[in-house]
C-alpha cells in the first residue's frame, strides 16, 4: 500500500459531513491540500447526484461523484458517465416481490433521468438538506415509465435489516437488496455498489485499487472498503464497518477525515 493515495473517496453523511450537514473548514482545507498533489477526488454516496452538487462546490476540486451507492457515476461537469439500471422486468418483479413479502411496504423509484416516483405513503428519514422534488402516486410500480436505478423500501415497523434478510433469498435473477445507508433498504441490479462504482472511476483514471483510500461509516460502505487499498472508518461508524477498516478516525463531528489526511502530508 502506497504511503500517499492517488485516489481519495469519501462517503458523505456521517463521514465527510458533520451531523448538521456542513463541511468543517478543517476538513475542506485538508482535502484541498492533498488535491494539489494531483490526487483524484471522489464523493461516494447513497445520495442522488442532484443532492451532491452543493457539497462538491463547497469542497472544491471534486473530480467524480459515485451516486446512489454505485448506480450512477457522474463527472465534475455534471455529465453522467455510467449508469446501472434494472431491466423493465427486473424493476417490476422485484418491486412486486417486496410488496408481497413485506406488509404495508411503500416504494420509491430513483429514475435514470433524475426523477423520483414515490408511493403516497412512502416515508423517509433523509438528511435535512435534501430537497427532492418527488412525484407521489397511488402506485409507484404502475407509474414507472422508464429505466429505474434503485427502489427504496419503506418497511414501516419492520427493522430494515430484517426486511433485507426476508427478501434476499427470493430476489429475481439480476437483482439484489442491500442497506442504502438510510433506514430504507434498496433494490438494485446485481453487483451495483460503491466498490463497483469506484472501480469504474479508477479504470477511467488509470489508478489501481491498491492506491485508493476510502472513508465511510455505514453498511453501504463495506463494498468499497473491500475494494480499496486502505479503508478508514469513522469513530461513529457501524461496528461491522470498524471491524473491516484498516484505520479508524475520530468521528465526523471531530473532523476525523481531516485528522487522517493531515497525517499524510
Amino acid at each position: 500500500m502506497d504511503s500517499f493515495p492517488r485516489l481519495l473517496a469519501f462517503d458523505l453523511d456521517g463521514t465527510l459531513l458533520r451531523s448538521d450537514g456542513t463541511v468543517a473548514p478543517r476538513v475542506r482545507d485538508a482535502i484541498n491540500s492533498l488535491k494539489r498533489r494531483e490526487c483524484v477526488l471522489v464523493l461516494s454516496t447513497g445520495r442522488p447526484w442532484a443532492q451532491v452538487t452543493r457539497i462538491a462546490k463547497e469542497i472544491g476540486g471534486v473530480d467524480y461523484y459515485v451516486c446512489l451507492n454505485g448506480a450512477m457515476v457522474v463527472g465534475a461537469d455534471g455529465s453522467r458517465l455510467t449508469e446501472r439500471t434494472m431491466s423493465p422486468q427486473q424493476t417490476r418483479t422485484s418491486a412486486e416481490l417486496a410488496r408481497q413479502l413485506i406488509p404495508d411496504i411503500a416504494l420509491a423509484a430513483d429514475m435514470a433521468d433524475g426523477r423520483h416516483i414515490w408511493d403516497q405513503h412512502f416515508v423517509h428519514e433523509f438528511p435535512a438538506d435534501f430537497a427532492i422534488d418527488a412525484v407521489r402516486v397511488p402506485d409507484a410500480i404502475a407509474a414507472v415509465d422508464g429505466p429505474v436505478l434503485t427502489w427504496l423500501l419503506d418497511c414501516k415497523e419492520l427493522d430494515p435489516l430484517r426486511a433485507i434478510e426476508i427478501l434476499k433469498p427470493r430476489m429475481p435473477p439480476g437483482t439484489e437488496v442491500r442497506p442504502s445507508g438510510l433506514e430504507t433498504p434498496e433494490i438494485v441490479a446485481s453487483g451495483v455498489n460503491k466498490g463497483s462504482g469506484l472501480a469504474q472511476v479508477a479504470k477511467m483514471c488509470g489508478v489501481d485499487a491498491s492506491d485508493a483510500w476510502v472513508f465511510g461509516d455505514g453498511l453501504n460502505d463495506l463494498d468499497m472498503f473491500g475494494w480499496a487499498g486502505c479503508s478508514v472508518a469513522m469513530g461513529n461508524a457501524h461496528a461491522d464497518v470498524v471491524a473491516k477498516a484498516d484505520l479508524v478516525a475520530p468521528s465526523n463531528d471531530e473532523d476525523g477525515v481531516a485528522v487522517i489526511l493531515e497525517s499524510l502530508r
